[in-house]
């Protein structure tokens, strides 16, 4: 091991904070779940600028950045102190020379699936900062924040970022976020009705049925029941998938407000409107893969003949920030707030999702004990096997994340686009949201020899086309912002 990652700082083995159950299965044999944040910035940054961002907002942010997992005498996984070389931790890449501003794109978008397909050096902290010193579509440079999940969860790392960015228009200004309540009050929930006893007692056994069909659905999707192949899911599940495959990624960005409106015709939210989006994308992909095959005669591994009603068995696994159950009001507080680490769930919900069918569970705030329950059973590698099976056992997954409302200015920079990606799960298409700047970006990565991405990334515009056109007549203002690789 590097001397510059042997000596421990401040800290001794005994002092060291154990590695809480979650984290260690996000960084296991079974799991490797890892977060790619990218700032395309509309101005080059130096070498130098990256390194003092590193020393003076990241490191200091938390002690994980500067740790490492390691066992002690008596077998338990710590977080261990270590010196930290921050040059062992900024890659610089090498492109040829020359290329123009579309093969430099394409190159970036190779350079993602690169980067996907290794995992983490144990013998140093668990994150990397790639810097892609050529233009892009979307700017003149390309930072790319490389996390393991089990330093923190989304929020933890952004709030890294919100507080070192500044306004576009004037840096001086703080980001401001959209004044979104999380949390339902009755009056919310019921408007200014009054809510007769009945109905309430009537509720609450709603409730309370939901709620115990969650559990044995959670239940038997962490342990047994699979979704059924498709076209987007491999036909062997039995098989323990590689976590680190070769992707393609592509995004499309298109104005909140006309999601907003899109909301408000449908009496739903903006979630409601993604997952939507969403089911619809993925029923045109397979509609369009099941008329491809039926003109060959040999299919070989990729057998569509099991996928009829496949459609109607997926299974969407959301990972929910749990913030909000713990006394987070508003955007406001979860950025403030001081908690770090892993404060987020995996739910499970079918689809298609339909915005008028309430949930009216309890699940989310028994995820916790659920989990607790099944480390006393099963113990470490028993959780390590929940989280992949959870992964593997359903069809794909999707993660959101709600920015500020202005552009933003990272140390200075304008940031053109900004996003984030996940690999290191054992699933062939992954889908995760951002809102920022006034619009909404749904990326998507997809595995090569898999997933057809010309296909897909065709059903996808088409998706967006034809639910904005339904909803307005036309669907004039969609922005295509590819971040795409070319089918093999």
């Amino acid at each position: 091991m590097d001397n510059h990652y042997n000596n421990e700082a401040d800290r001794d083995e005994e002092t060291s904070p154990p590695v809480s159950p979650l984290s260690q299965s996000f960084n296991s044999s079974t799991v490797s779940f890892i977060v790619y944040v990218v700032f395309e910035l509309e101005t080059s940054i130096t070498e130098s600028e990256t390194i003092e961002f590193l020393r003076t907002h990241l490191l200091p942010v938390n002690t994980r950045f500067s740790s490492i997992m390691e066992r002690n005498d008596k077998g338990v996984l710590r977080w261990k102190r270590v010196g930290v070389r921050l040059e062992d931790h900024l890659v610089v890449p090498k492109f040829p020379k020359g290329l123009s501003r579309e093969s430099y794109d394409e190159k970036l978008r190779e350079y993602f699936s690169k980067i996907g397909c290794e995992n983490f050096s144990q013998e140093k902290p668990l994150w990397e900062c790639h810097l892609v010193k050529y233009p892009s579509m979307k700017g003149a440079c390309t930072m790319i924040f490389k996390f393991s999940h089990s330093l923190g969860d989304g929020y933890s790392f952004m709030r890294v970022f919100f507080k070192v960015c500044g306004r576009a228009d004037n840096p001086s200004l703080p980001l401001t976020f959209p004044k979104l309540s999380l949390i339902k009050t009755p009056q919310q929930a019921h408007g200014n009705r009054v809510v007769g006893l009945g109905k309430k007692l009537f509720g609450l056994v709603g409730t309370c049925i939901n709620t115990s069909y969650d559990i044995i659905e959670t239940m038997l999707k962490t342990t047994f029941l699979e979704d059924r192949p498709s076209a987007i899911r491999y036909s062997d599940t039995s098989a323990k998938m590689e976590l680190f495959r070769p992707f393609s990624v592509y995004s499309v960005t298109i104005s909140l407000e006309r999601v907003k409106q899109v909301r408000i015709k449908l009496g739903a939210t903006v979630n409601d409107v993604i997952i939507g989006l969403l089911s619809y994308m993925i029923h045109l992909y397979m509609e369009r893969k099941k008329k491809l095959t039926q003109r060959y005669v040999e299919e070989g591994g990729l057998l569509m003949d099991s996928t009829d009603n496949a459609a109607a068995d997926m299974t969407i696994c959301v990972m929910l920030n749990t913030r909000i159950f713990k006394g987070s009001k508003n955007l406001e507080d979860m950025i403030k707030a001081e908690a770090w680490g892993n404060h987020s769930s995996l739910v499970f919900a079918k689809l298609p999702t339909f915005p008028n069918d309430e949930q009216n569970s309890m699940i989310v705030y028994l995820l916790d004990s659920i989990l607790g329950f099944a480390i006393r059973m099963k113990g470490q590698k028993g959780i390590d096997e929940m989280l992949y099976k959870s992964f593997k056992n359903a069809t794909t997954l999707i993660t959101n994340l709600i920015g500020p409302k202005e552009q933003m200015a990272f140390m200075n920079h304008p940031v053109g686009s900004c996003y984030y990606f996940v690999s290191g799960v054992p699933q062939s298409i992954t889908f995760t949201s951002v809102t920022t700047n006034e619009n909404l970006m749904v990326v998507v990565t997809m595995e090569k020899g898999f997933i057809d991405s010309k296909l897909f990334t065709s059903c996808m515009d088409e998706a967006f086309e034809n639910i904005f056109r339904a909803a307005f007549g036309d669907y004039q203002d969609k922005d295509h912002n590819e971040i795409k690789n070319k089918s093999d």
